[in-house]
Parts: C-alpha cells; sequence; structure tokens
C-alpha cells in the first residue's frame, strides 16, 4: 500500500513538472469530434480548383471541422455571371455561387471561395477593409489577394463547431458587394434624406469630392482601383471614376484621391474656418449603427445624422489646430465602421460645406458611438490641399 501511494505521489510531481514545462499527458477523455462536411463544386465549371483549395486553406486553419468533396453533401456551390454570393441554411450547410462579376472586376478566385466557404462555416461579412480579415470581402481593396482566415475569424469557426458558441441564425443572403446584405448605418442615423452630389463611395470607406477631378478620404483607408461619386447609392447611379494616384497628408488622417477624368456633379466647398463649438454639423457615410466591431456590412444607401461640434477637451488625443471634436447624438449616435474619411458638413448660405473628414473615435473605444468622434478639420489645411490639386478649390 506504502508502495501504491509512493508512485501515486511520483505521478502526480511528474504531471506537474510536465504542465508547467507546457506538456499535458493523455487522459482517457475522448477528444472533441472532428465534423465532416462534405461539398459539391462539380457545377462550378472554371472555379472548381479554386473551391478545392479554399478548402485546403481552411482545413489547414481549423481543427473541428474538415470539408471534403463528396456525397451527400450539405454544400452546393453553382456558378453565374452575377455577384459571389451564399445562402446558409444552417451551420455548415447552404447554397454558394460564385459570381463571374467579381473575378472580372479583378477579385482573386481563391479569396472569393474562402470567403464564401466562410459563410457556410458561421461567418458573417465584416466590412474592415483589411486584406488580412477573410470576411472583409470587397470592402479590402481588389488587389487584395489573401485567401487565408485570420486568427480570430478561425477560432470563431472552431468554437461554433465546438459547440461552444451559439450557432448563428440562418436565412440570411451574403453578396460579395453587399448590396444583398441586411446591415445597419451610421449609428442613429437615417437614410440619406438628400442626394448629395459630392458622396463617393471608397471601397470600405466614404469620400467627398472637392474638386471635378479629386475627393478626400481618410489616410488609414486603403486606396481603391475606382471610386462612385455622385450618388448616395454605392451600387448604382453616379458616375464610377478610375483612381490614378494618392496623396497623404504628411501628419493628419487625410489622403487625396486624384480621379482619371473629371465628373459633372457639384464638389463640396471647403469654407475658410470650421465654426465655433455648437457649431450644427452632418456627417454622412456608408458606415454600420450596431455599434460593435464586425456586428453589420455596409447598407447600399449613406445614411445620415445631425450633430455638432463640441469642446476639443472632450475628446482623447485630438490634435486642436488640425481637428474637429463631434458629438455622439444624445450619447448613442455616431459614427461608425465604413464612415471613415466621410464628410462633415455644415450649412452656409443654403450650401452644404465640407469641414471635416470622418477619423477615428474620441474616447479610445472600440465600440462605436460611446463618446465624441475626431474628424480632421479640413479647413485648418485648405491651403494645402489647394496646392495638391493645383487650386481652383470651389468656395
Amino acid at each position: 500500500m506504502f508502495r501504491r501511494q509512493v508512485l501515486r505521489a511520483a505521478q502526480a510531481v511528474l504531471v506537474a513538472v510536465l504542465a508547467a514545462a507546457g506538456v499535458q499527458l493523455a487522459t482517457g477523455a475522448p477528444a472533441a469530434a472532428v465534423r465532416t462536411v462534405y461539398y459539391d463544386a462539380s457545377r462550378t465549371g472554371e472555379f472548381r480548383t479554386n473551391f478545392d483549395q479554399a478548402a485546403q486553406i481552411w482545413n489547414s486553419r481549423v481543427s473541428t471541422v474538415r470539408l471534403q468533396p463528396g456525397t451527400p453533401a450539405s454544400i452546393t456551390i453553382y456558378v453565374d455571371d452575377g455577384w459571389p454570393r451564399a445562402q446558409p441554411t444552417g451551420l455548415g450547410s447552404g447554397r454558394i455561387w460564385m459570381g463571374r462579376t467579381a473575378v472580372n472586376q479583378g477579385y482573386d478566385r481563391n479569396r472569393i471561395a474562402a470567403h464564401e466557404l466562410g459563410h457556410i462555416l458561421g461567418l458573417p461579412d465584416r466590412r474592415t477593409g483589411l486584406c488580412s480579415d477573410l470576411m472583409s470581402g470587397s470592402s479590402a481593396p481588389v488587389s487584395c489577394r489573401n485567401a487565408y482566415p485570420s486568427s480570430a475569424e478561425a477560432s470563431r469557426v472552431n468554437s461554433l463547431f465546438a459547440g461552444t458558441l451559439a450557432a448563428p441564425v440562418t436565412g440570411a443572403t451574403y453578396t460579395w458587394d453587399g448590396a444583398g446584405d441586411i446591415g445597419p448605418t451610421v449609428v442613429g442615423g437615417r437614410p440619406a434624406s438628400e442626394n448629395y452630389p459630392f458622396m463617393v463611395y471608397v471601397s470600405g470607406c466614404t469620400g467627398t469630392l472637392i474638386k471635378a477631378n479629386w475627393a478626400v478620404t481618410a489616410k488609414h483607408c486603403s486606396t481603391p482601383s475606382s471610386v462612385r461619386v455622385g450618388s448616395v447609392n454605392r451600387t448604382s447611379g453616379g458616375t464610377v471614376v478610375r483612381v490614378t494616384r494618392a496623396v497623404n497628408h504628411p501628419s493628419v488622417d487625410v489622403k487625396l484621391l486624384q480621379l482619371a477624368s473629371s465628373v459633372t456633379y457639384a464638389p463640396a466647398p471647403i469654407p475658410t474656418t470650421s465654426g465655433a463649438v455648437g457649431t450644427a454639423t452632418r456627417i454622412i457615410g456608408w458606415g454600420q449603427t450596431c455599434a460593435r466591431p464586425g456586428c453589420g456590412s455596409a447598407p447600399a444607401v449613406a445614411n445620415e445624422l445631425d450633430t455638432s461640434i463640441v469642446a476639443d477637451s472632450r475628446c482623447s488625443g485630438i490634435n486642436g489646430p488640425y481637428e474637429i471634436c463631434t458629438n455622439n447624438t444624445n450619447g448613442t449616435s455616431g459614427a461608425c465602421y465604413g464612415d471613415s474619411g466621410g464628410p462633415q458638413a455644415r450649412r452656409v448660405n443654403g450650401v452644404w460645406n465640407l469641414i471635416g473628414a470622418t477619423s477615428r473615435a474620441g474616447n479610445n473605444n472600440s465600440t462605436c458611438a460611446t463618446g465624441p468622434s475626431i474628424y480632421v478639420d479640413l479647413p485648418s489645411i485648405r491651403s494645402w490641399i489647394s496646392t495638391q490639386v493645383g487650386g481652383g478649390l470651389p468656395v
């Protein structure tokens, strides 16, 4: 008996030492089962190899689910001439269409395939504009070739299939360009009440036309290959124009985009001053309204919110001479992801004047509208802008 006690004690010490070294001894507890999900890509024509490669990518990144070609298939994949899209019918089941429209625009085939499979594996769109996020989809630049999920995306899929996270509600259709997604916009805002001619959709961000062939957005936004100008609907109307050059401001969060040709829409004039504390303003953009990161995708129609300039002391880390602290109306409304670079405007003699470009939260909180927001004060750098665009800014 004494000998058994000594052996048990020695085993306990061994386990403790190995645990401290990061080694775990196998126990009799069964390992979590890996679920195999079968897919049928026989109808995808020239894109079949892309889905096979996308499945291998997911298999290399997750451990609780494995994608395999075969029958009976719970994922059926098709191809057509529309936008890529996915219709999940359950966790690990649904339909996918590989649309040629995105491919023809230059988006990477493997990234599209892996992205759409991500929806079937339980992930929503997160239009962050980051190439490193697989589920950012078309909000990332067309040049993005990353087809691998981020560590956070892979971890969420592992948790979903392990049963430690509740399965997402099904019934949604996710569209590559976001036009078919059901999602919110500027937090606490409303659909645009006017067809602002100066609005510019910058893939994953918002911008403003400041001259017939120049637009302004945020420096932290990716430079797109083209923009849509003159429409509050980012999927239709206006004019799509190629971007030929981007000019970053040396210090503040501003980027100028030169367009390949001039447009006929009226640009927004930049006044000489932004206004005093209390000045009524309006922000407009294609951002989300649900406040947490990744909780919704960009809407088709831009939203607007009436707000005002508040004291710089209410914004943490503000560069007072070159930035504006903008109120979070009623304490619950404000700019959010996707609004970056978008206009803060005020009426001057009945005309919307551009005074700010959306930059960041003023309280260092990743949840939107929990505090005032910081906008770059465009009148404060008007002379720099004028120099970069060759003069001729409207007044």
